[in-house]
């Protein structure tokens, strides 16, 4: 027979040797279509995790062997929160699983040549971590041990000789959840944040680079906060920055607390704990204490009571020897701090109808914070699927605090402003007022030599400046001394005061009038010549002597002489006077009771 005829006889043992081998093979490879591939992209772009894990209740280290088959464990997804009690059947020990392929672009490549990273996200309320058998990072203590850490996104390093040559990775995590008490009210395993396999220091980057924006806000609540304190410090009347800075710094040291930044602290995680629900148990108290202060009334005896209620859970929360209650005491909080939640916006919307305009902003940012709380409090008393809200809540709070003081600011400068502008104008009234006592005779009321010799000067400027020229007269009280003499210095103070009255009644407007001294007295005729000036002289001259005085009921007369100078342009002031001063004494030597020119022209009619 040809060869393309050619028929080979049967081999019973060869088919039964494939048989054999194919069943052999069959699973593995049928196993491991049905892997997750992880490429060397999906490693530089970081792999997600957070697929369907195998989850069983229980703790047996043999669980961790990539020998060991859990394939028939039921998958769950990762994060997830445990549901109902967890596993109290199992102490709340529980494993997961999850087995990988890496591609042969991942192992091939030198980027990953000393190994890859790993990063946790939340797990409750501590673990393990394994990788094909080998631990490679934990968070906490399991027990008998026990201790609690969680919420830290924790990066692993995963060294490469810990992939099997066929590139498979199995990961296991032996969970525990924490006490029955803490699961029943919390839930318990991966409950948040993200699980990714990736490059090591892109994932320690990226880690740190999500915390600087916590970071920020927490370094400005707190210089905020610090600000503040020592506005207060400065000026102890600003009670509301007190209570400002209070709250600003409280927030930021529960900020810190919410964040991954408070795993740095040198300090355990028990501690970072009990001071996070002291923290929490007191804000209620501090924030109503500073909301009262901003409405500027007296707190009432049932919410100081209710304020002291909340420093008791700090008391509990602090000095409280079983960690385990603390869980508990939350809850009991949660349900009591919501009354607040609700009376403190009906009194603010109250002030607000009142007329406070600075609390609206303040309403507006604790509402925010309210509706956050209500959110987050839902989350553990209903297990409400939405992520935790906190800290938007926060940042209302303090962009409402900056807006309040800065509104407040702002308007203690335009009262100061205003009060600044009303005794600035305060002071000038009195500056005038002083002004005018110290030109004015406090006798008669006429200008004294000083504000005589000021509007006189005046006069002889505008003189200089081209305008009509003015006379001047002095004047005298004949035999002012006998008056004096006779009926005292009283009735001398009444005729220097009639006397004055009658100059003004009978000058014009323009006419300056002074008390030169003594019995004397002086006038500026403003644009008018020596007879001018001799008229008018004569006119008050017969307006004294015929005047009848009343003194105590006695009637009483008395004469003036008056000296008349007319001003030469370029003439000082006191040129003017003596020449008036000289007509004056001419006028006293002829007889008195008489108008005398410096020229001696202008006689009186009395002979």
């Amino acid at each position: 027979m040809n060869r393309a005829g050619r028929s080979y006889p049967y081999r019973p043992w060869i088919a039964a040797l494939w048989t054999g081998l194919l069943a052999l093979v069959l699973p593995f490879i049928v196993h491991a279509a049905d892997l997750p591939t992880v490429t060397a992209n999906d490693l530089e772009s970081g792999f997600p995790l957070e697929g369907g894990w195998h989850r069983k209740g229980g703790d047996n280290l043999k669980w961790a062997s990539p020998e060991y088959d859990a394939t028939e464990w039921p998958l769950y997804e990762v994060p997830s929160r445990w549901e109902d009690n967890g596993f109290p059947e199992s102490k709340q020990m529980v494993w997961y699983r999850l087995n990988l392929q890496l591609a042969p672009d991942a192992l091939g490549d030198a980027h990953f040549d000393k190994g890859f990273g790993l990063q946790m996200g939340k797990v409750m309320s501590a673990y393990e971590l394994f990788a094909n058998g080998k631990m490679v990072g934990s968070a906490g203590r399991l027990p008998p041990l026990s201790a609690p850490h969680y919420d830290e996104h924790k990066v692993f390093f995963l060294p490469r000789n810990l992939v099997g040559p066929d590139g498979r990775l199995e990961l296991a995590l032996r969970v525990w959840g924490g006490s029955d008490e803490q699961v029943r009210l919390w839930g318990g395993g991966p409950y948040g944040g993200k699980f990714v396999l990736g490059d090591y220091p892109k994932l320690i980057n990226q880690g740190v680079a999500a915390g600087i924006p916590s970071l920020i806000l927490c370094a400005l609540f707190l210089a905020f906060g610090a600000n503040l304190l020592y506005l207060y410090w400065r000026n102890q009347q600003l009670k509301l920055y007190l209570w400002f800075g209070l709250t600003a710094i409280h927030i930021s040291i529960y900020s810190l607390l919410l964040s991954q930044w408070k795993f740095l602290l040198p300090v355990s995680f028990a501690t970072m704990k009990t001071l996070e629900f002291a923290l929490i148990f007191a804000l209620p108290a501090v924030a109503t204490q500073m909301i009262w202060a901003m409405l500027d009334n007296v707190v009432p005896r049932w919410l100081r009571a209710y304020q002291l209620s909340f420093l008791v859970f700090v008391f509990l929360a602090i000095t409280n020897p079983w960690p385990e209650t603390k869980p508990f005491a939350l809850q009991v909080f949660q349900f009591w701090v919501l009354p607040i939640l609700f009376v403190v916006p009906w009194f603010m919307f109250r002030a607000m109808q009142a007329g406070n305009t600075e609390v609206r902003t303040m309403f507006l940012g604790l509402l925010t914070f309210g509706l956050t709380c209500i959110n987050d409090i839902l989350i553990d008393l209903v297990r409400l699927d939405s992520p935790r809200m906190i800290h938007y809540g926060f940042a209302a709070v303090m962009i409402a605090m900056v807006v309040s003081v800065g509104n407040r600011f702002t308007a203690m400068l335009n009262r100061l402003e205003r009060e600044v502008a009303e005794h600035t104008e305060e002071l000038r009234q009195a500056n005038f007022q002083l002004s005018l006592v110290a030109r004015m005779d406090p006798l008669t009321g006429l200008l004294n030599r000083r504000g005589f010799i000021e509007d006189a000067e005046k006069e002889i400027q505008r003189v200089n400046r081209g305008s009509p020229g003015f006379s001047l007269i002095l004047a005298d009280i004949d035999h002012f001394k006998s008056i004096n003499d006779e009926h005292g210095h009283n009735c001398g103070d009444e005729v220097l005061r009639r006397v004055a009255g009658l100059l003004l009644q009978r000058l014009r407007e323009v006419d300056v009038v002074g008390r030169w001294g003594g019995e004397e007295f002086i006038i500026v005729l403003p644009e008018t010549d020596s007879e001018g000036a001799a008229v008018v002289a004569e006119y008050l001259r017969i307006a004294v002597e015929t005047a009848l005085f009343q003194y105590h009921d006695e009637p009483l007369r008395f004469t003036m002489t008056f000296g008349i100078a007319t001003h030469i342009k370029s003439e000082t002031l006191d040129a003017t006077v003596m020449r008036a001063d000289a007509a004056l004494y001419q006028g006293k030597d002829k007889g008195r009771n008489r108008v005398v020119s410096d020229d001696f022209k202008g006689l009186s009619a009395i002979p």
